[in-house]
């Protein structure tokens, strides 16, 4: 290991530490070392303190990792890792977090990812799997908070103003965003989301909404240029097409008239095994 001093900028002169040769960490940090948001076993910068770097025309990367090579025997390419593992009961309010991303937007900026991965396929070799943004989450015996959460993935929104859009458009505020730009496949089915429950585990609901606030749609299915074919679509044998609440409870309603006595207004067309059937309503 050694220090290779380079070019000079003015009073800083920009180093180098250049590692050379076959050991099991080319850089080690253990022991115990102090603790804040000050400070830490690596630092660049510090938490209050940035690097000021100005306004730049080229691409600035805090830390750059780049390994390449061929994982074999169950073997794992993991380029960044962390891991945190508790050593008592927490005390108060505290949180523990594996990675923390944080963009502060001031100014007028064109996109912006708190946390971003990205997988490029070419070559068509064959995956089992690839997932943008994975989580795994193993749980035990524990006692969930009155209020708490355990959730693969946790997506909270927290805005108190206004959100415009310079003259209309397409723009939305979403918890979830599924920006879908698949073309070519046709051989295998697509989806924009599926929850996939595996033989004897449980699961009380596939998608839920607890409203508490305004809601204007549980669910909304919207044609803007094109005709989608089913806004619903059930397949394989179920119990129960729909569970509505009691009768009186909005909107299904007590004493109904008999159908006999009505004249229909319209009706809506349904598919049952291929087959188109008529659904009338009735004002």
């Amino acid at each position: 290991m050694a220090w290779r001093e380079q070019a000079s900028f003015g009073a800083v002169k920009a180093r180098s530490l250049e590692i050379e040769g076959s050991r099991d960490h080319a850089l080690a940090v253990d022991s115990t070392w102090g603790i804040g948001l000050t400070g830490g076993a690596i630092a660049v910068g510090d938490y209050s303190n940035a690097i000021a770097f100005g306004e730049v025309t080229e691409h600035v990367i805090g830390s750059c990792v780049h390994l390449s090579g061929s994982a074999d025997n169950d073997s794992n390419f993991i380029v960044s890792h962390s891991k945190f593992t508790t050593t008592g009961d927490d005390g108060g309010d505290s949180v523990a977090q594996a990675v923390y991303g944080c963009v502060n937007i001031a100014h007028n900026l064109n996109g912006s990812y708190g946390v971003r991965g990205a997988i490029v396929i070419s070559g068509e070799p064959e995956i089992n799997q690839a997932y943008g943004l994975f989580a795994t989450m193993s749980t035990t015996l524990c006692n969930l908070a009155t209020t708490g959460y355990i959730a693969g993935l946790a997506v909270e929104m927290a805005g108190t103003s206004d959100v415009t859009q310079t003259g209309g458009g397409y723009g939305k505020v979403c918890g979830i965003h599924i920006a879908w730009g698949e073309t070519s496949i046709a051989s295998v089915e697509t989806c924009g989301m599926q929850v996939a429950i595996a033989a004897g585990a449980a699961l009380d609901s596939g998608y839920r909404v607890n409203s508490s606030g305004t809601l204007t749609s549980s669910f909304h299915s919207h044609n803007t240029t094109s005709t989608p074919t089913n806004a619903l679509k059930i397949e394989g044998a179920h119990t129960n097409a729909f569970a509505f609440p009691a009768e009186g409870t909005a909107p299904v309603v007590d004493n109904a008239t008999l159908m006999s006595t009505l004249t229909s207004d319209g009706y809506i067309v349904i598919t049952i095994d291929g087959t188109a059937h008529k659904m009338y309503y009735f004002a």
